[in-house]
């Protein structure tokens, strides 16, 4: 069984070779991707930023951002997170999500994260898109669920996209993701991350306790739709059932992040979404060498400090807190 370091490992590192993988594949419906790649297996770049092999988006970004903000300050993570968010818009990315991008620009009038994030959402009514999700992993290593993952899961995700959708999908993920730490099977995890879901959003507000009812109902049966009715759209609950659906119904790391970048659509984020998830139920050493072999030593040497940072993180929390009345791994 893979130690809690290699779950981790493989998580961080998953995320990033899925969103690589994906990018190439990003905005090409099904039938391009195989008219293009036959079926895209190989990270080869190129895609609508003309990517280099192995280089990824603000995807895997804003992940190594959570994951600072988080290691700098458990407690209160909001403004390091904000902090790393401010230095990697400072590079001039080109691929800020429409959402983030207007939280940043009403951030910079408001000074508050939240403030900023309701002020868009007030006026665009369209924050559930999936750029909280693509970055929520970190929190599920650091903080034992559910009710102070629930809340730190809102928190985090509600710096950009308050739609009530992207806090509770977030929550979904890091919690079956801790399921998966447990050694749960993920229909498992998941179904007991939905109940709990359910019990602890009223207590957050009354309009994410509406949400959350309606959200578990839109995820019923998730694995055991047909694959057709997978839609990797931009929007949080799709990409979250697409990456449920792909590491549920295939055998390996390989082979779940494969069909999830093959859906085509958002693909470097489904990628990345699956990717954590296959990577964190898999383990470090499930991930194709040839697929890692692709990111240079700065990449390297960025996932390996996230990870060295969330392993002591989640080593030193659960010396003395469990999950469920069972010790983490």
């Amino acid at each position: 069984m893979p130690t809690l370091e290699d779950r981790v490992r493989g998580g961080l590192y998953g995320l990033a070779v899925g969103d690589a993988l994906g990018a190439a594949a990003e905005f090409l419906d099904r039938e391009e991707v195989r008219r293009r790649y036959g079926v895209l297996r190989d990270v080869v770049g190129g895609g609508w930023l003309g990517l280099r092999p192995g280089e990824w988006t603000d995807d895997t970004e804003m992940t190594l951002a959570v994951a600072e903000g988080v290691a700098r300050d458990p407690a209160d993570p909001v403004p390091h997170v904000g902090e790393a968010f401010l230095r990697w818009r400072a590079t001039d990315p080109p691929d800020v999500g429409g959402t983030v991008r207007a939280v940043f620009r009403a951030y910079d009038r408001l000074g508050d994260w939240h403030r900023a994030a309701r002020e868009v959402h007030a006026r665009t009514g369209a924050t559930a898109g999936n750029g909280a999700l693509m970055r929520t992993l970190p929190l599920a290593f650091v903080y034992p669920g559910p009710a102070e993952l629930f809340s730190r899961c809102v928190e985090v995700a509600r710096m950009t996209h308050w739609d009530p959708e992207a806090g509770l999908t977030c929550f979904l993920y890091c919690r079956a993701v801790q399921g998966l730490l447990e050694g749960e099977e993920l229909p498992a995890a998941f179904d007991r991350a939905a109940a709990e879901m359910e019990r602890e959003a009223p207590l957050e507000d009354s309009e994410v306790g509406r949400a959350a009812s309606l959200l578990r109902g839109k995820l019923a049966g998730v694995f055991s739709w047909p694959e057709e009715r997978l839609r990797p759209s931009g929007y949080t609950v799709d990409t979250l059932a697409c990456a449920l659906w792909c590491a549920a119904n295939t055998g390996s790391f390989e082979e779940a992040v494969v069909k999830a970048v093959n859906l085509g659509g958002d693909a470097d984020t489904v990628g990345a979404v699956t990717g954590g998830l296959a990577g964190v139920m898999h383990g470090y050493g499930a991930i194709p060498r040839r697929w890692l072999a692709k990111f240079d030593d700065g990449q390297r040497a960025r996932l390996d400090a996230a990870v060295g940072r969330l392993v002591e993180l989640a080593r030193a929390f659960r010396r003395s807190q469990y999950i469920s009345g069972k010790e983490v791994l």
